[in-house]
């Protein structure tokens, strides 16, 4: 048993002595049969705006939105998932104008302001959906749109000379207040769009793009399938576009690495400067597959220092970051500088696994599935994220959503299994 693993175990014993819960109940236990008896309350029927079956990430948001939505969907596809993720990428892709224009948060009622555009991570998800069904043609009425998105990319955030693409702000991107921008978004006083729209480059964005790019080159690979020769030829074409983006992204990505630190960083055009505060984006390019073995392992190093790791799973930001909080806060923006979140944990611990770094894994995953299965004991239920200095839930209380990862993380760990792995179709 390796020195992480043995660490992830004392921390789980002394996490529930210091919460005098005892040590009876199985955490990866516990965290599963909430998952499997409450996670179908975030399954909706077509209401409204919305055509199609989609989910919600219950608490405090019921509405629909793009990346809550991927990592439930995935997250509850032993729990009959299934059509309402492959409902929700369908509600995103039929609501994409031409200029490759959708809103990141939808309703019945029509689309949210909240977020200025989805995050790319539409594409994914329906291949994801679609893969898990064993039907990839269903979303072949939505190729335009996949290709209008792409292009929006491309075309409005895509940095010729660099390679870089970039948020339109940080709320965009989902990790609303991250310190990586100096500003988040128009909610705040000090937002002045001329230099604060459109500077961002982060791992996200990159991670996010060529996962869209690598799902959308096998969509039109097994579209060729059932084509005409003429069909084929532009499907083709199409596949052969898609699979150069991608192969350019995996280089231009490392104009983000920092040698000299040994992560990942961000970069603002604005000011024409690296970011280079900690924060978990450090080491999420793993989670695609971007990083050499030399980077993989000196970004891990990185992200296991104290600052960074915490009893309860990995900050978000740095405990030693000068704007580093666990203020517990959801307007104008969910915390995303200092608490733990089980969506960039298990990206992360699916990226480490991903480079055989196994025993971090499991140390990772450990980690979140005890914090989940604390807070069920402690209070009845799950909230959006958790206090990495004492494992208090903040905020949305009744949260679902990306918390519901924890049912299968450690499980798929052990088994070497990421459930967000994109396979080239048969």
């Amino acid at each position: 048993c390796s020195k992480l693993m043995l660490r992830a175990i004392f921390v789980v014993a002394v996490v529930v002595a210091s919460q005098g819960l005892g040590a009876a109940q199985d955490p990866e236990q516990i965290v599963e049969t909430y998952v499997r008896t409450h996670g179908p309350e975030t399954f909706r029927e077509p209401a409204g705006y919305l055509q199609y079956p989609y989910i919600v990430p219950a608490g405090p948001y019921d509405q629909l939105w793009d990346w809550d939505s991927v990592f439930t969907g995935v997250a509850l596809l032993p729990y009959g998932s299934a059509p309402y993720l492959a409902g929700s990428m369908k509600n995103f892709l039929s609501h994409t104008d031409g200029s490759g224009m959708v809103k990141g948060c939808l309703t019945p009622q029509g689309p949210s302001e909240t977020e200025y555009h989805a995050k790319p991570i539409i594409i994914q998800g329906a291949y994801l959906a679609g893969q898990a069904q064993g039907n990839l043609s269903q979303f072949r009425p939505f190729q335009a749109q996949m290709d209008a998105l792409l292009q929006y990319w491309h075309n409005d955030r895509f940095h010729h000379d660099t390679g870089l693409s970039v948020w339109y702000d940080q709320l965009e991107s989902g990790c609303d207040n991250l310190v990586v921008s100096t500003c988040p978004s128009a909610y705040s006083t000090c937002w002045n769009a001329s230099i604060d729209s459109r500077v961002i480059a982060a791992p996200d964005i990159m991670v996010f793009l060529y996962r869209e790019l690598l799902s959308y080159s096998y969509f039109l690979r097994a579209w060729m399938n059932d084509s005409t020769n003429e069909e084929r030829a532009i499907l083709l074409r199409q596949h052969d576009l898609a699979v150069a983006r991608a192969e350019r992204l995996r280089k231009d990505i490392d104009r983000l690495w920092d040698g000299s630190r040994g992560h990942y960083i961000a970069y603002n055009f604005s000011q024409g400067t690296n970011v280079t505060n900690r924060v978990f984006l450090m080491a999420l390019p793993l989670w695609a597959g971007l990083a050499s073995e030399d980077q993989a392992a000196r970004a891990l190093g990185n992200l296991m220092q104290p600052d960074m790791l915490s009893n309860f799973g990995v900050r978000s930001t740095s405990a030693s970051d000068p704007r580093y909080t666990n203020e517990n806060v959801i307007k104008p923006y969910s915390n995303w500088r200092g608490p733990v979140w089980v969506n960039a944990n298990t990206m992360l611990a699916y990226g480490a696994m991903a480079y055989n770094q196994t025993a971090i894994a499991a140390d990772i995953a450990a980690r979140v599935v005890q914090t989940l299965a604390l807070d069920i004991q402690t209070s009845g239920t799950w909230h959006e994220c958790y206090n990495s200095e004492t494992g208090a839930g903040l905020a949305a209380p009744g949260f679902l959503s990306w918390n519901t990862l924890g049912a299968t993380l450690m499980s798929n760990v052990r088994a070497r299994h990421d459930p967000f792995a994109l396979l080239p179709p048969q």
